[in-house]
C-alpha cells in the first residue's frame, strides 16, 4: 500500500506540473495570437515609473530682473489671464495646473496649465493661453490664436526634485529661455524688437499634486 500511495503522489505532482506548463503555453499562444507581447513588472517598478494624473497645485515663474527692466524700458506690460495670477509687481507669474501626466520619480511628463498671459504695448497685445509644460521635450508651449507656439525652452541641467507636503512633486530651478518662434511672435505682434531667441526669461518651479 505504501508503494502504491507513493506512486499515486508522484503521478499527482507530474499532472500538476503538466497543467502549469499547459497554462503557460496557452497564455503565450493567446499573446501571440493577439499580436502583443505582454511584459509584467513588479508593483514597485510600476509605481515609480508609470505616469500619474496631475490634479492641481501651481506652476510658478520668477521673471528674470533683466527682462523685467527691458519690458519696463520698452513700455511692455504683462497681465494675467484668469485663473493665472501675478505677484510682486508682476515679477512672479503663477498658473494653476488642471491636467497632465507626470512620472513622480523623475518629474518627466506634461502639465497643462489654466489661464495665461497677455503682453501689451502701445495699443497692441499678444494673448498666450493654454500653457503646457513638457519636461520630456523640454519646452513650454502656448496657444496664440489658433496656433500653438513654442514659447520657452526648458533647461533642466540644474533641476532639483523633491517630495512636498501631502505627496506633492516639486521640481525647481528649471530655467526658461525665449525661443525664436516666441521672439518673432511677440515682436511682430507688439511692434517691438525687445524679444530675442535665447533670452533668459526666468526660472520655473513646478509644484504638482497627483491623483493617488
Amino acid at each position: 500500500m505504501t508503494v502504491i500511495f507513493r506512486r499515486l503522489s508522484e503521478i499527482g505532482v507530474i499532472a500538476v506540473a503538466a497543467l502549469g506548463v499547459a497554462a503557460c503555453g496557452s497564455s503565450s499562444s493567446s499573446s501571440k495570437a493577439s499580436g502583443r507581447t505582454t511584459f509584467r513588472t513588479s508593483s514597485t517598478t510600476s509605481s515609480t515609473s508609470a505616469p500619474v494624473t496631475v490634479i492641481g497645485r501651481s506652476t510658478a515663474v520668477i521673471v528674470n530682473p533683466a527682462i523685467t527692466a527691458e519690458l519696463k524700458h520698452a513700455a511692455i506690460t504683462i497681465t494675467a489671464v484668469a485663473p493665472a495670477t501675478t505677484k510682486t509687481h508682476k515679477t512672479v507669474l503663477i498658473f494653476p495646473p488642471n491636467d497632465g501626466q507626470i512620472v513622480v520619480a523623475t518629474a518627466a511628463g506634461t502639465i497643462d496649465d489654466a489661464g495665461g498671459l497677455t503682453f501689451s504695448h502701445d495699443g497692441k497685445s499678444v494673448k498666450l493661453t493654454t500653457l503646457i509644460v513638457d519636461t520630456t521635450t523640454k519646452q513650454l508651449t502656448a496657444e496664440v490664436g489658433a496656433q500653438r507656439v513654442a514659447l520657452f525652452d526648458l533647461n533642466l541641467a540644474s533641476l532639483k526634485r523633491a517630495s512636498g507636503p501631502k505627496g506633492n512633486v516639486v521640481a525647481s530651478d528649471i530655467k526658461l529661455t525665449v525661443t525664436s518662434q516666441a521672439a518673432s511672435t511677440l515682436n511682430s505682434g507688439l511692434g517691438v524688437s525687445t524679444f530675442k531667441a535665447g533670452q533668459s526669461f526666468g526660472v520655473v518651479t513646478l509644484t504638482v499634486a497627483v491623483k493617488a
